[in-house]
């Protein structure tokens, strides 16, 4: 159940009248997650909750429904009709004029975006400015408690010694001859079940052309053969078994065999590079406790790829928020597939994970977590990183 306190709290720092969340037919999963509604709850009429940054939170829910939200600790309003709806609506937002509710302007920010255009029209009619809810849902939902980032470490290292694991594993699977990507697959599922380790998709286990598929994914009926002389790219993810545990996510990309050709150690030299020239932005703006947003990671590393002429190959965003699951609701570091203005804080965690891939040929992929503490310190859990084209000799 959210804390009423903190996000009054949250509404003064940003000079915000109030919060109105907003949700017909479970179009906003922010809103039933943040009240905590009955994932079975059958709701089929609009219902609200606002929150104002100072006095009474009140729910504006309708006369039929009222059953589903008794659990509600906050004042409730019933409607009927459509027009005590938008007389309600009114009076709730009262004489306020900069409320957040869960609306991204110009739809940058997907992730964020649930208001509809007809509500979002409602509400300007009312004199109100609209405002982005994005940072004051990650500040409730993609913060990390201090016992949350020390259990991760040892999740982040557990991960690493897999992923280990797993290059040696690939090795010996390619000298054995007939193996897939989907036997090292099962190989890797069978370290975290040993590990204690759980996911919620497969680790993305990529040879030769394959690699070049950002979210490839083996089965046991479509997977192709590990063999000498290519790519294997190696993606994985998981976290610890207890409700509060978070995600730790890596990618290696290596060769299979000795002698990789230039064009591929260039295209690692660059990935790598990239991922290290968003690591130093976020050291340096930590460092000195200048604002980050997540738009700059994904630019510091995008624009040292496309300056080396590859931008087109790099196809998504550097990284994503990490949470409880593994993207998180809070900053992804991203100016490409959308435009996240939303500040990244400290107590929080995401990925740096550039890539150039290549069609038809090879992707390669160099993928770190990044942990913030709650003094503003930066954490690499999975160090030591990739810091070249690793080759396997076979």
């Amino acid at each position: 159940m959210i804390d009423i306190g903190n996000i009054q709290r949250l509404l003064v720092e940003y000079q915000l009248d109030g919060w109105l969340l907003y949700d017909f037919r479970r179009s906003n999963p922010i809103a039933h997650r943040l009240i905590g509604t009955s994932d079975t709850a059958h709701t089929t009429r609009r219902f609200a909750l606002w929150i104002p940054s100072r006095g009474e939170a009140t729910a504006l829910v309708h006369a039929i429904e009222q059953h589903l939200f008794v659990h509600l600790p906050f004042k409730r309003t019933v409607y009927r009709s459509r027009l005590e709806w938008q007389t309600m609506l009114h009076c709730l937002v009262g004489s306020a004029r900069c409320i957040a509710t869960e609306y991204s302007p110009h739809g940058d920010l997907p992730a964020i975006s649930f208001l509809d255009a007809g509500t979002a029209e409602l509400l300007r009619s009312f004199g109100v400015e609209l405002w982005s809810s994005g940072d004051l849902v990650q500040h409730i939902e993609a913060i990390w408690t201090a016992e949350q980032i020390e259990a991760n470490r040892l999740v982040a290292a557990k991960l690493r010694s897999i992923m280990m694991e797993s290059i040696e594993a690939a090795r010996t699977l390619v000298l054995e001859g007939n193996a897939t990507e989907y036997d090292l697959q099962q190989f890797i599922l069978a370290a975290f079940e040993r590990e204690e380790l759980i996911t919620d998709y497969p680790p993305i286990v990529a040879v030769g052309m394959n690699s070049a598929s950002p979210h490839y994914e083996p089965t046991a009926a479509s997977s192709a053969p590990l063999q000498r002389d290519t790519m294997l790219l190696l993606d994985m993810w998981a976290k610890g078994r207890t409700p509060d545990a978070t995600y730790a996510d890596i990618t290696w990309t290596i060769w299979l065999g000795t002698s990789p050709p230039d064009e591929a150690r260039h295209i690692a030299r660059l990935v790598i590079g990239a991922r290290d020239a968003a690591l130093a932005l976020v050291r340096e703006r930590f460092r000195s406790g200048t604002p980050l947003y997540g738009y700059e990671v994904d630019d510091a590393a995008r624009n040292l790829i496309a300056a080396a002429g590859y931008g087109e190959y790099f196809i998504h965003r550097t990284g994503h928020n990490i949470g409880t699951e593994v993207h998180g609701y809070g900053a992804n570091m991203d100016n490409y597939e959308t435009c996240d203005t939303r500040r990244v804080l400290a107590g929080t965690s995401f990925s740096i994970e550039p890539g150039i891939y290549l069609p038809g040929r090879f992707g390669f992929r160099s993928e770190c977590d990044v942990v913030i503490d709650h003094d503003g310190r930066v954490h690499i859990p999975s160090e030591p990183l990739q810091n070249e084209l690793l080759t396997v000799e076979l």
